[in-house]
């Protein structure tokens, strides 16, 4: 038996095998298309989210540089002697970026505040972040309730009733601004005054001396040195619209039931001692005021009742500040008491009964169009003050 199997049998065969090979091939390009396609979409979306990932960084570093030029140009108000603050503007570069700052004009909000605007840029490779704040600078007339200077021997606080408060008060109400950073409630030149302050007020009920949780009751202070405050002295009763008594021959006296101004009116006055130790003038039943008192080289005696919105400065030799009597003695604003010449162990400070002296920077301020600009300008080296941000913004995304 034989087979024959012609060219034309087999045709049908090769062709059907042949279109088998051509579908898998057509299949095996298309899936290879789709992988290839597949591979340059993730290389494509991986790039994609590199950049952005890249982009998003910059741009954090950016405004982390921004926000550090920020913080550099808090510390130049701070460290400005003059008024108003007027820092050069200043570009910092660093291995990983740069900031740039820049100050706008300060605008005066009175003898003793400024605003300042501040744009800080920050910058790294591409990316650059622009933040904008307003910055407030303040000056203090007093560090404290109370301020100790020069030199002193004794310190008397007694009584049940006595409150010195470095937080800051309304002097209309008497009541704490709870926004507002305190103040120690008292300060003292030398660490030798700051120990007679302790050791006088151990004695006393517990908060009798208050500041604020992260402010102690007392420290030392480099504000207001003895120095600064007998030139401060001398040119506030150099002016010509100072109110200056001089104290009669006598060595003593008494003034009763006046108003030395007001808080639409103060006033600036003056009363110089004799060169004689032993003087005093003393302020019995019902004295009230507002301004600046400044009493030159003779003693301070408060036996009546008494509120006085400011500042009351003693300072010159043999000065003490006494208070005595059942009559209510406040003050809202600061007390600064300078000895000057030698301590003869008579009480620099010789608190007694009730008294309420209360920091308050209101009462404080009120009272600074009574000095002159050129005072001004002498003193704003020696004040405390502090920094504050009324607000923050950002000017790029």
């Amino acid at each position: 038996m034989s087979f024959a199997i012609s060219v034309r049998d087999m045709q049908p065969h090769l062709t059907h095998r042949l279109g088998d090979r051509g579908v898998i091939l057509f299949t095996s390009l298309a899936i290879l298309s789709v992988l290839l396609m597949v591979g340059v979409g993730a290389r494509v979306m991986l790039q994609n989210d590199y950049r952005v990932l890249t982009n998003l960084r910059g741009s954090t570093e950016a405004s982390y540089l921004a926000a550090a030029g920020l913080e550099w140009s808090k510390n130049e108000i701070a460290r400005a002697t003059t008024f108003p603050p007027a820092p050069a503007d200043r570009s910092e570069s660093f291995a990983g970026g740069a900031f740039t700052v820049t100050f706008l004009a300060p605008e005066l909000n009175g003898a003793l505040s400024a605003k300042i605007v501040v744009r800080s840029t920050g910058s790294i490779g591409t990316s650059a972040h622009t933040v904008q704040a307003q910055l407030r600078k303040t000056y203090d007339l007093a560090d404290g309730a109370i301020g100790l200077r020069g030199n002193g021997s004794q310190v008397v606080l007694s009584g049940e009733a006595i409150l010195v408060s470095g937080r800051d008060h309304d002097p209309v109400t008497g009541s704490p601004v709870t926004t507002a950073k305190p103040r120690a409630a008292v300060t003292a030149g030398e660490d030798s005054l700051l120990g007679l302050v302790n050791a006088a007020a151990s004695s006393l009920p517990q908060g009798s001396l208050e500041s604020g949780t992260s402010t102690p009751a007392s420290a030392t202070s480099e504000h207001l040195p003895a120095t600064a405050l007998s030139q401060l002295v001398s040119s506030l009763c150099g002016q010509a619209t100072a109110n200056v008594i001089t104290v009669p021959v006598t060595g003593t006296v008494v003034y009763e039931n006046q108003t030395w101004g007001t808080r639409a009116n103060p006033e600036l006055r003056c009363i110089d001692g004799l060169s004689e130790p032993g003087d005093s003038v003393t302020l019995a039943a019902n004295m009230n005021g507002s301004g600046i008192l400044v009493v030159r080289n003779i003693d301070l005696i408060v036996t009546g009742s008494l509120r006085w919105e400011g500042l009351i400065i003693v300072s010159g030799t043999d000065v003490g500040f006494k208070v005595t009597g059942s009559g209510s003695k406040e003050i809202l604003g600061g007390l600064i008491i300078n000895e000057t010449g030698t301590p003869t162990g008579k009480a620099i400070l010789d608190i007694q009964g009730n008294v309420r002296l209360l920091f308050s920077r209101q009462g404080l301020a009120q009272t600074a169009q009574l000095i002159s600009p050129s005072t001004l300008s002498a003193t704003y080296t020696h004040l405390p003050a502090t920094v504050r941000q009324d607000y923050w913004r950002a000017v790029t995304p």
